[in-house]
């Protein structure tokens, strides 16, 4: 197993306290997303740990000029000099460089090196696999080492999730789901996944009875949606059987990709009984994406079991006190039923805008939208008033889907200027999006676009910024030229960038000249402190129980500073768990509880060599440079995350108490121990 994976690493940050000085000024060019001209000169530091480091910070600040010299390092006599270059060229994904990593690769004698040009490899290859490359992987599947063998399957899978695909690696892969090693085994059926090959599809039914759970939920995914009708009735069994929820979960996704036939299609074939509600949840949005696919496929489907299942799910207490279901299945039971029904489903789900529950109301918005039907705008424009916010934005996402249909489009523009005017800059930033879709009338709102910037000023979130900021340049109007050239002065690099596509959107001038050369640190800190993490960890008691998580802070110590402090200020009790994604994720940190709230600021993105495998804890973020107060953990191995979300810590210890929460469920505290 890589070492990487087992949090080791090479040196101790703070291990050499003569380097503490250089060590401060990489960090705090970092931090000020500094040009790479101040970093440049750590790299011929006599030193290789500062070396190290400065390789780590070229990596991170993302200028594509930096690449000449991280291919210099790749020479370096340090082996954790050229691991770390290795990653950054694979960061900065620089084309030219690929010849550089290929060689190097052929060359390169040390494991983690070799490991992680492998990976960079797979990063910089854009548009199509040369020859070279192609014959490179497929030596290293066969290779004496088993890690090599999975980091080769790895990278193929990575390429074949950015559409880079070549015929012959399924028949390459197969074979290394019967590996002796478990990283190889799943890996490769992760691959198998991406590649969606069903040539393969026999060997990763088989794959299913695999002894390691990684290897069953990775086959799992590789099938869903595999045309092998075989593999219905294994997946079934694996959904219902497994010892794993989490195997479960992906088989019961699994089962609602495929095509089923009349007599094949059963209740019984989904897991709808599961004693694991994440196992229910996905169950239930199996059931319903099959039961839409068959009235798809069939015009006169009907399933009288289905329709009377589903029913029973939306049962109160109140009207049945022998019945009580999980808010959580309730939505999923609404979403499914409107994707049976379509507009027959709608005197079933009205009663779901009286509940109390906002989930719930907000999945009525999301549900209507299924209906295809006129007679939800009315029920919309009702929601569109509701006194929660989460639950106004799922009308505002709900809206131009059914408005586009619909006779009444024009119901929907008094509700986007009331939230557009409302003060709340997500519902503002989200009405400002549906009305530059608006085509016939997007440069007339414009002005109305404009006066609500103005009014939230500071309020505004990098994120909600950059999608007013591009509804303004949809909008074509020349009028938003100086509100988005005045945001080219923020002192951040993040919000001024969205400013320049916008204005180069609207005007066809390249503004790059005009942005900030630094960006303005969101907190203050010193070194002493940053060093005092060094064995900090964390207790996050919830409703539920508590769990443990070891900070990063070599890793990511901007990322550990910024959520020790504000668990210090305790600025995480009492907020709810927003998002809880099955077999992937459970995400908090939210003040606003609706998924787009943050502490106000934005901190750098520290992109590391970690993966996320299970338990790992990473910072949401809406692209580089975001990241604010929202993480989360991961259920299960996630590379697609690798290199792209920062991983801050791990969970060391009540990773079962993790695997209970749901969404709604609360932090009580978190406190912090060194």
């Amino acid at each position: 197993m890589r070492k990487a994976i087992a949090y080791v690493v090479f040196l101790s940050m703070w291990g050499c306290a003569s380097y503490d000085k250089e060590f401060a000024e990489i960090l705090q060019q970092e931090d000020r997303r500094a040009s790479i001209q101040e970093a440049l000169k750590y790299s011929i530091h006599p030193s290789w740990q500062v070396q190290r480091r400065v390789a780590l910070a070229l990596g991170r600040l993302g200028d594509p000029q930096a690449a000449p010299t991280l291919v210099n390092m790749l020479s370096s006599s340090s082996p954790e000099v050229r691991v770390e270059a290795a990653f950054a060229l694979g960061q900065l994904a620089v084309p030219s460089t690929y010849e550089a990593i290929l060689k190097l690769l052929s060359e390169e004698k040390d494991l983690e090196v070799r490991l992680t040009l492998i990976e960079a490899l797979s990063k910089v290859t854009v548009d199509s696999l040369p020859p070279s490359s192609d014959s490179t992987f497929l030596a290293l599947l066969d290779d004496d080492i088993p890690i090599v063998r999975a980091e080769a399957a790895l990278a193929l899978g990575r390429l074949a999730h950015r559409n880079i695909k070549l015929a012959h690696w399924s028949p390459k892969l197969t074979p290394l789901l019967q590996d002796k090693g478990e990283e190889v085994r799943w890996r490769a059926a992760y691959a198998l996944m991406r590649l969606a090959d069903s040539s393969s599809a026999t060997a990763l039914r088989s794959a299913l009875d695999d002894r390691s759970a990684r290897v069953r939920m990775q086959a799992a995914r590789a099938l869903n949606g595999m045309d092998d009708a075989a593999a219905l009735p294994a997946l079934a069994k694996t959904a219902s059987a497994d010892g794993d929820w989490r195997v479960r979960v992906n088989a019961a996704a699994a089962l609602g990709k495929f095509n089923f036939t009349g007599e094949a299609f059963s209740l019984q074939s989904f897991p709808l009984q599961d004693n694991d509600l994440h196992v229910r949840i996905a169950a239930l949005r199996a059931l319903g994406e099959a039961v839409e696919r068959m009235r798809k496929a069939h015009a006169n489907f009907e399933s009288e079991s289905v329709k009377t299942f589903l029913l029973e799910q939306l049962v109160t207490p109140e009207r049945n006190g022998s019945i009580h279901k999980s808010w959580h299945e309730k939505a999923a039971a609404a979403h499914a039923l409107a994707q049976l029904l379509q507009r027959e489903a709608l005197p079933f789900l009205l009663p779901l805008a009286t509940e109390t529950e906002p989930h719930l109301r907000a999945a009525l918005a999301n549900a209507l939208v299924i209906t295809e039907s006129e007679e939800a705008l009315p029920v919309l424009e009702v929601l569109a008033s509701d006194p929660h916010t989460m639950v106004r934005l799922a009308v505002l996402e709900a809206l131009p889907k059914i408005s586009a249909r619909s006779r009444r489009s024009e119901s929907a523009l008094p509700i986007y200027l009331n939230a557009l005017n409302s003060g709340d800059h997500v519902l503002a930033a989200l009405a400002a999006q549906n009305l530059a879709a608006d085509s016939t009338q997007r440069y007339q709102h414009a002005e109305a676009i404009i006066a609500a910037h103005h009014k939230l000023g500071a309020s505004l979130d990098a994120e909600t910024a950059q999608i007013i900021f591009k509804a303004l340049a949809d909008c074509g109007n020349p009028a938003a030229q100086p509100l988005l050239e005045a945001a080219l002065q923020t002192p951040d690099k993040a919000l001024a960038r969205a400013a320049a596509e916008a204005l180069k959107q609207l005007t066809g001038k390249d503004y790059t000249e005009h942005l900030p050369k630094l960006t303005a640190p969101a907190q203050n800190y010193s070194y002493d402190e940053i060093k005092s993490l060094q064995s900090a960890w964390a207790e996050v008691r919830t409703e539920l129980g508590a769990f443990e998580i070891a900070f990063l802070p070599e890793e990511a110590p901007l990322t550990v500073l910024n959520f020790v402090r504000l668990a210090q200020k305790n600025f995480f009790d009492g907020q709810a768990l927003h998002r809880v994604v099955p077999n992937f994720v459970v995400q908090t940190g939210d003040p606003r509880g609706d998924g787009w709230g943050g502490p106000g600021y934005a901190i750098r993105s520290e992109f590391n060599r970690l993966r996320y495998v299970r338990g790992m804890v990473g910072m949401a973020s809406a692209g580089k440079d975001t990241e604010g107060s929202q993480w989360f953990v991961t259920h299960s191995d996630q590379p697609h995350l690798d290199g792209r979300y920062t991983i801050f810590a791990r969970v060391r210890k009540g990773m079962d108490l993790v695997d209970k929460l749901q969404i709604g469920h609360h932090i009580v505290d978190i406190k912090i121990h060194h």
